[in-house]
């Protein structure tokens, strides 16, 4: 992973929490490194996630799978609007 990506998405994860401020943190993951109980398979299919945590330890996990900035921030900004 680019660890200048990784670094915008916790930027990204700042201005949300300051937005929403039961949404806590945001973090990129692989979807080897994200358990997942669901289709009998112990992790989440290959590719990139944003795991967003909320105060009351819910998880949202965003599939990213654009290359551009401007796009995961997008996607997580679209996805937690109404969270």
């Amino acid at each position: 992973m680019d660890s200048e990506r990784v670094l915008f998405v916790q930027k990204c994860g700042e201005l949300l929490h300051a937005a929403k401020p039961s949404l806590i943190c945001c973090e990129l993951k692989l979807g080897k490194n994200i358990p997942y109980k669901a289709n009998n398979s112990s992790f989440m299919p290959d590719g990139e996630y944003v795991v967003v945590t909320c105060i009351n330890k819910h998880i949202y996990t965003i599939y990213v799978d654009g290359n551009s900035l401007a796009t995961i921030a997008a996607a997580i900004f679209t996805k937690m609007l109404h969270k």
